[in-house]
This record gives C-alpha cells, sequence and structure tokens, in this order.
C-alpha cells in the first residue's frame, strides 16, 4: 500500500491504518481528480506525511509566541493531534517533556523517525484519540491542540489544577491564510492583516470558548501575524498546489513569493479543579 496508487475508497477502508506513500510522490497526481483530495487535510497528511510537514511552517510560529507567554521549562506538555511533530518538536525546545499523541500510524511514524534525527530526547510519541486519552486524570502541566480538533473535556481530565489549556490555529475567518478570501471569491479580510507590521491583538473571552470548562480566569487570546518563508516559491507553490489546488499554486507562481502569510491565534485558559 505504501508505494501503489489508491483509490478513495481504498484510503477510507484503510483509515488511521493508511500507510504513508513514498517521499516525494506527492508531486506527480491528477490536477483535475487527485487522490487523496484538495483541502482533505487528515487525508493527505497521513497519505504523504512529508509534504504535510514541509508545509506546516506556520506551527513555528503559533509554538514560538507560546514561549513568549508561558514558561514551560519545568512542564510535561501533551500534543493532541501532533501529527507528524513540528508542534512537538518547538514544544521540546523548552518544555520538560512533551507526549505526542496522534490517530493516524503513519504520521506517527514520521514523527518518532524526525525526532530521532534531530537527536530530541524529550519527545514521547502515543496512539491516542483526543476522545479516548491514554493518560491518567491530572498528569499534565498543559494540553495543546495545535491545528488540532479539540475535546475540553478529555483535556480538562488530564490537565493538572492551574494546568494550561490551549489552543492555536489561524483566526477563523482566514483559515487558508493571506489567500483565503482569493481561493474563495469572498472579501471578508482586510489585506493589511497579513502584512509582517500589522500589530499583535489581545483580549480576554470567557469559558465558553472551552466549552465551559472550569477555569481561574477568562481565556487569553492573543492574535499575530506570521510569515512561513520556504526555500522558494517554485517549492511553494507545489505545496499549496498539492494541498489547495491550482489556483493557489497560481497565486504563488504568479508573484514568485516563497513566503505565505497568516494571522495566528491562541487561546490559553488555567483550568480550575
Amino acid at each position: 500500500m505504501s508505494t501503489s496508487k489508491l483509490s478513495i475508497d481504498d484510503i477510507i477502508s484503510a483509515g488511521y491504518e493508511l500507510k504513508s506513500a513514498e517521499k516525494g510522490s506527492w508531486r506527480v497526481y491528477d490536477e483535475d481528480n487527485p487522490i487523496p483530495g484538495y483541502f482533505e487535510f487528515d487525508w493527505l497528511s497521513s497519505r504523504f506525511p512529508d509534504l504535510y510537514h514541509e508545509f506546516a511552517l506556520s506551527t513555528i510560529g503559533l509554538i514560538s509566541k507560546l514561549h513568549t507567554i508561558i514558561d514551560l521549562s519545568n512542564m510535561n506538555v501533551l500534543d493532541v493531534g501532533a501529527g507528524t511533530g513540528r508542534s512537538s518538536i518547538e514544544l521540546s525546545k523548552k518544555a520538560k517533556m512533551v507526549h505526542s499523541t496522534d490517530v493516524y500510524r503513519s504520521v506517527i511514524d514520521f514523527g518518532k523517525n524526525e525526532i530521532q534525527r534531530l537527536g530530541i530526547q524529550n519527545i514521547e510519541y502515543t496512539y491516542g484519540d483526543r476522545d479516548h486519552l491514554p493518560f491518567r486524570d491530572n498528569t499534565f502541566d498543559a494540553v495543546v491542540f495545535s491545528w488540532a480538533e479539540s475535546n475540553h473535556e478529555e483535556a480538562y481530565r488530564v490537565l493538572k489544577n492551574n494546568g494550561y489549556l490551549i489552543k492555536m490555529a489561524s483566526i477563523t475567518e482566514a483559515l487558508c491564510g493571506e489567500i483565503t478570501d482569493y481561493l474563495h471569491g469572498t472579501n471578508t479580510n482586510d489585506s493589511y492583516i497579513f502584512s509582517p507590521n500589522f500589530p499583535d491583538e489581545f483580549e480576554k473571552q470567557d469559558e465558553t470558548v472551552f466549552s465551559g470548562t472550569p477555569l481561574v480566569d477568562s481565556v487569553s487570546v492573543y492574535r499575530f501575524t506570521y510569515l512561513s518563508k520556504y526555500k522558494s516559491y517554485e517549492e511553494l507553490a507545489s505545496i499549496v498546489g498539492r494541498l489547495y489546488g491550482p489556483k493557489a499554486k497560481h497565486f504563488f507562481t504568479e508573484r514568485k513569493q516563497d513566503t505565505f502569510s497568516w494571522r495566528l491565534e491562541l487561546k490559553i485558559g488555567q483550568v480550575r479543579k
């Protein structure tokens, strides 16, 4: 399964056990009918973990910002939906220990190989579903959901009192970053928010943001602009072309642009038990 061409039925049948394709094989596909399809990020990352790992540079921006807000140096951190390990690798630069979980075997294998290649000693991968985390109650100092769907009840269960519940991704109005409106033919976002000098924002929100999870105080929300820089505009165009389709590829090729700008958001709350 790792080298042969799969149909969408094969992929769905394989589910969480979908095997990864050969490195770089994502570059050859039917542009009109790609399998997996455009925007199918779970299937794309599990089938082509190297593609997703090269794309996910915005995660570096998210974790770097987190390090300026919370000192993780003495903390045991759980990274839920860790995927290929971008978030875990960045978390490990400050955290005492990072426990990484995912349900897709191929991305777990990729992540394990990556941390071994980098010689990182404080990351441990565990197969785990966000809805049934394989950890005891009151285990972690922080639980992180980076570009991952969250289960607040499970996160609360495994967090210690005063532990940090952290969600991070792009702002909801721009899930495709600076090309959101371009791809969808909308005019929702002011293009200036993707400029590097656009100011950071901060606000407080109540616990409903985390499904009513008991918190010590309000949820702190941080928004900032981050530019992911790639090896070349050709490489960036190839990556986004496979993920988002020909229109995205054209955007970066036409501009000869090797950066991808995001308006990112961190939501942080301390749980009360």
